[in-house]
């Protein structure tokens, strides 16, 4: 029964449609022709100003920004500047036309300069990865917190004895 309700709904609603399409279409067609009346008119102008209601509710939800694309602004605001740089020469805008011609000596070299900053990315991570390899060779040796649990000492050398089964009610 639900399948059949909802069948005769959408075919209602694509009759409706279709009635409504050959009204503004014949609407349009007597306003061209220069036979149009009144309601006609009426009809068509407010047809319009649903449509450019429709065009401005979809521009201004193109333009809202939501949630994500706010956190994810604010996340990588800085790296906007940093790239772009404080002078024109080291910016993006160095991409066009202008940075690839050969008159460009004036800005600097572009190529030299991309070059470097690669190098320059490639040492930081080369050595954070020496960092933490050298980190994680280092807690192999040692091991982690649960691999020193059964080797724990007091002060004098002996391993804490452990106080029965009542410890939990002593909180020994």
């Amino acid at each position: 029964m639900m399948v059949y309700n909802r069948r005769k709904r959408a075919q209602f609603y694509e009759e409706q449609k279709a009635l409504k399409e050959s009204a503004i279409y014949s609407a349009r067609l007597a306003i061209s022709s220069g036979a149009a009346t009144e309601e006609q008119i009426k009809f068509i102008n407010m047809e319009d100003e649903h449509q450019a209601r429709l065009d401005a509710a979809a521009k201004a939800k193109a333009a809202k920004t939501g949630i994500f694309k706010k956190g994810k602004e604010w996340l990588f605001s800085g790296l906007k500047n940093e790239e772009e740089g404080e002078d024109v020469g080291s910016s993006e805008r160095r991409l066009g036309y202008e940075a690839l011609c050969e008159e460009d000596d004036a800005l600097g070299e572009r190529e030299s300069d991309i070059v470097r900053a690669i190098e320059e990315k490639k040492m930081a991570i080369t050595e954070k990865a020496k960092h933490t390899f050298a980190e994680e060779k280092e807690r192999q040796r040692n091991g982690g917190s649960l691999d020193r649990i059964g080797t724990e000492t007091d002060g004098n050398g002996e391993a804490p004895k452990s106080g029965g089964w009542t410890s939990w009610m002593t909180r020994r």
